[in-house]
């Protein structure tokens, strides 16, 4: 029996043995009912897709995500390859490095969140576009009222309202936290760490695009099969609008996940997990409340005050919001895993 090989080496059908990190594991059943676990594993040298058949896992126990020695074979089931394993054992991080001689790349968390801004030239849009709804006879009721009583006040508050789509608004920060996916266990202390792309410390502004690709370049080890996107409406909001933002300065780049998927692989909307899954809306703020936490909002600092607050040249105290927003959301997400599970 040959053994730890390169993933990508693999042969089909030939039995051999791997030291990977497991990463993740969920027991199904087949259509007939008959037990098994798909799983996810990984090493120095790529990622593999496991099946373990119900049999095996009666023989050798619980198998949860941590560093193991596989032995199996590469078998090929409607078109998808997948390592369908005879055996495991629990290995330690030395005998993991002796074989690998790297250490364990462990799945991380990249918990996120973005302020955005109105472009300047939709004022331009804004007047007309108001014009032409009225007109037609498009405009609600409450906003008609708005409008007829004060037309630059509703303008305004419509220019403002631009930065929530990417057609009209641009990114002005994204802020990261780095760190170890809360319910894994693998024995190794992962470091956390904070990024900030837009808005540097010491409060200056950074252009789009090149804020843009600094941040693709941090998120290009990402892998949605092992590695986990959290946030706050991220689905519905966040990942859209970064991509689409990526489209308009014409930067190649390939979405990290694929949100028309039914159950995103390597998402963590906390919005979406409050309402166990259902696609419905809460704010952030509503939900630490709820918790115990301490919000992320300060009398100076909030959502609706970043345009104020751009105006007024206060990009640290953006730049700080944004940071908190994270953290509150980071702090939301380790809540759930640990009363809800992963």
């Amino acid at each position: 029996m040959r053994g730890n090989i390169p993933i990508p080496e693999i042969p089909q059908g030939e039995e051999l043995w791997l030291m990977v990190v497991i990463t993740s594991v969920r027991e199904k059943r087949t259509q007939q009912g008959k037990r098994f676990s798909d799983a996810t594993a990984r090493n120095a040298t790529g990622s593999l897709a496991l099946k373990i058949w119900g049999e095996t896992l009666d023989v050798w126990k619980e198998i949860k995500p941590g560093l193991w020695g596989i032995t199996g074979k590469l078998e090929t089931f409607q078109e998808r390859s997948q390592f369908v394993v005879a055996e495991y054992r629990p290995i330690t991080l030395e005998q993991y490095r002796e074989h690998q001689n790297a250490d364990p790349v462990l799945p991380l968390a990249y918990t996120m969140d973005i302020e955005t801004l109105t472009l300047p030239d939709f004022r331009e849009r804004v007047g007309p576009q108001l014009e032409r709804l009225m007109k037609l006879g498009n405009m609600r009721l409450e906003q008609q009222e708005r409008y007829l009583e004060d037309i630059a006040a509703e303008e305004e508050r419509c220019y403002q309202l631009g930065s929530l789509s990417a057609t009209s608004g641009r990114v002005l920060s994204i802020a990261v936290h780095r760190g170890p996916i809360p319910g894994l266990d693998f024995g190794v202390e992962q470091p956390q760490s904070e990024r900030v792309f837009g808005i540097d410390e010491d409060g200056f502004e950074q252009d789009e695009k090149q804020s843009l690709l600094a941040f693709l370049e941090f998120m290009k080890d990402f892998d949605c099969d092992t590695d986990e996107l959290v946030g706050h409406n991220l689905i519905g909001f966040d990942l859209p609008f970064i991509f689409q933002r990526c489209l308009v300065h014409c930067i190649s780049a390939k979405p990290l996940v694929d949100l028309s998927e039914f159950r995103v692989r390597g998402v963590f909307d906390t919005m979406h997990h409050w309402w166990l899954g259902a696609k419905r809306f809460v704010s952030l703020d509503d939900v630490a409340w709820a918790l115990g936490l301490e919000s992320s909002k300060t009398a100076t600092a909030e959502g609706s005050k970043v345009f104020d607050l751009y105006q007024a040249g206060k990009l640290a105290e953006i730049r700080e919001y944004n940071l908190n927003d994270v953290r509150v959301t980071r702090q939301i997400y380790e809540r759930m895993v640990g009363c809800f599970g992963r």
